[in-house]
């Protein structure tokens, strides 16, 4: 058995593409340690995502979500109104807007479950990494606001928000590495996530390119390492659980 499960959907209205590349490097370098299941638009591979998860120790969402929930599989028009048969006969118009939440995160007990998605770090009584705990599963790592098309509410350059994604897939995609071959702990996890923030931070302070709206890269670098909750067992390691077959 491998041992990290990504589960990451395709998002055609809001596009993830760029989270690929987390799933291209560390096919590269983990091998059959790693395994990422792609959503497609059906409500299949969303059921057996689930299933196939609970065969592995160290989950990854790869999405995006909110405080309640986690998104799936969305289409190219997946956001329009329309009806649910019409939703049937055209994958375009595919939304499963509330694929994990409160009411079957259970379905991960005794898993560490780490949300790299929008806002999955609130710990409230009805958010996802709280009532995830409630219900069993081992750790869950949350993150902050990750904005991929706009700073601070306000519209920037493609080349800036170019600049701001691909630096945390960067950091995103070592971390995971390093996560799984060191066997670390949630806490050395986070940790390492942290470090290698703050090292990015600091090439990008040293930069001598003239990049527009630095400043506001550098504060959002410095959020999304702020914002990393841990919920749960801190002290758990990514593949205790794995089992050699």
């Amino acid at each position: 058995m491998c041992k990290v499960f990504a589960i990451y959907p395709i998002d055609k209205s809001n596009p993830t593409g760029f989270l690929n590349r987390i799933n291209t490097f560390e096919k590269r370098h983990l091998g059959n340690d790693w395994r990422c299941f792609k959503l497609h638009f059906c409500d299949s591979d969303h059921k057996n995502a689930i299933t196939e998860a609970k065969r592995y120790g160290f989950i990854i969402f790869m999405g995006h979500g909110g405080e309640s929930h986690l998104c799936g599989a969305c289409g190219s028009l997946g956001e329009e109104p329309i009806s649910e048969a019409a939703r049937e006969e055209n994958p375009d118009y595919y939304n499963n807007h509330n694929f994990i939440n409160i009411s079957n995160i259970q379905e991960f007990r005794d898993k560490i479950f780490c949300s790299f998605s929008c806002n999955s770090n609130r710990n409230s009584a009805k958010s996802l990494g709280h009532v995830a705990i409630q219900s069993g599963v081992k750790a869950f790592i949350g993150f902050g606001d990750i904005p991929t098309d706009f700073i601070n509410g306000e519209t920037m350059s493609k080349r800036c928000i170019a600049i701001y994604k691909g630096i945390i897939i960067r950091i995103i995609k070592y971390a995971i590495l390093f996560g799984i071959t060191g066997n670390l702990t949630v806490e050395s996890f986070v940790k390492t996530i942290k470090f290698l923030t703050t090292k990015e931070i600091q090439i990008l302070m040293k930069s001598k390119f003239k990049i527009r709206h630095k400043d506001h890269i550098l504060k959002n670098l410095v959020e999304f390492k702020n914002d990393i909750r841990i919920m749960g067992d801190a002290h758990a390691r990514l593949c205790d659980d794995y089992i050699e077959l």
